[in-house]
């Protein structure tokens, strides 16, 4: 085919424009930074910017955590101040092998925002007007834990930050819990669908029961391809021999032996409910391609519709062309262009005046 399959197995979030791998990250922590961090560090909210931080001057660890705040990613201070604060971030200061010291407006055991009386306040601004900054420095011992406890308490439940950073300690690694995928030994079950797709779609995974509009929104989404589910296709099953209806002299008949019991004529019979269809389509050509037995979409495909199903309903998939992208057939020819019988094989010497939906096949 000319072109990979695009199947979606998309992240839990999206992560920054700048590239957060350790091995591709800039050595010097300005440089990993966006330029409008660094500049203009005011214009960012209190808790965007520390994500980044943390996010963007890994290896250190996050800060707020049980490491020695001299090792963590920033280091928080609350800015002396009795005027009204514009902005949550006073500044930011990138020091070499240092963390970035990050200066607040928002929290603090002091000033506008913190719980000390303002006399203590004013004390802390005349102390650093006539040079001795040893006050503040000590009450900052405590602002940078406070402020980094605050911080924490606000990524707790939004697991999607742990999460981008490489963590799985979050919320995340308990997701799979909820549509029954939860233990080690099930991890990676599912064949060309990764787990971390799986986490993506939690919330249709975990209905109970599990609906065929719902199936339709996880393939549409996952393949971004149109798809409708048909119901009750049914199909023909096939009676064991013991199962069969024969006429015999025992007292004892067997309930398919008995008229109006389970008496059926012949070795198949027709099941109505058990068998659904996935209509994909109108796709161009080479996403039709994509869908066929072994087609890189196809195995997604059934793995995911047989996960979602859980194994009780049997599928049949049906591919529909745009009708304007139909090759004709050529007679001879090899590789991508070779006729496929049934399933690429048009006779046509017009444009098709309906979309071509002649392939149909069991998963």
């Amino acid at each position: 085919m000319a072109r990979k399959v695009r199947l979606r197995n998309p992240p839990v979030t999206e992560a920054p424009a700048e590239s957060v791998s350790a091995e591709t990250l800039p050595a010097s922590p300005a440089e990993r930074l966006p330029a409008r961090l660094r500049e203009r560090p005011y214009e960012y909210r209190f808790f965007q910017a520390v994500r980044l931080l943390n996010l963007l001057l890994a290896p250190r660890p996050p800060a707020g955590r049980f490491a020695s705040p001299a090792a963590e990613a920033a280091r928080f201070s609350s800015h002396q101040t009795l005027s009204f604060p514009p902005a949550e971030i006073r500044s930011l200061e990138l020091g070499g092998d240092a963390p970035a010291a990050l200066s607040v407006n928002c929290f603090g055991v002091s000033g506008p925002a913190g719980e000390m009386p303002v006399v203590f306040t004013s004390y802390v601004i005349e102390r650093q007007t006539a040079g001795d900054h040893a006050l503040a420095a000590f009450l900052d011992l405590f602002n940078h834990r406070l402020i980094s406890l605050l911080y924490r308490s606000w990524e707790k439940h939004r697991f999607q930050f742990p999460y981008e950073r490489g963590e799985s300690e979050g919320l995340d690694r308990y997701l799979p819990h909820f549509y029954g995928m939860g233990t080690p030994g099930l991890e990676g079950r599912l064949e060309a669908v990764s787990d971390e797709s799986l986490k993506f779609y939690t919330g249709i995974l975990a209905q109970s029961p599990r609906s065929a509009s719902a199936l339709e929104r996880l393939l549409e989404d996952y393949f971004e391809v149109p798809v409708e589910v048909v119901q009750f296709v049914g199909q023909w099953r096939k009676l064991d021999e013991a199962a069969q209806c024969r006429l015999e002299d025992d007292a004892e008949m067997a309930p398919s032996s008995r008229l109006g019991l389970g008496a059926v004529a012949g070795d198949e019979v027709w099941d109505p409910q058990s068998t659904a269809r996935l209509r994909l389509g109108p796709l161009p050509l080479a996403r039709y391609l994509e869908f066929l037995p072994g087609g890189p979409a196809f195995q997604a495909l059934a793995s995911l519709a047989r996960f979602f199903s859980r194994g009780e309903v049997d599928f049949q998939v049906q591919l529909v062309l745009k009708r304007e992208e139909a090759p004709g057939v050529c007679l001879g020819a090899d590789g991508a262009d070779a006729p496929q019988l049934g399933w690429v094989s048009w006779i046509k010497n017009q444009p098709m005046g309906r979309d071509p939906e002649d392939a149909l096949f069991e998963l």
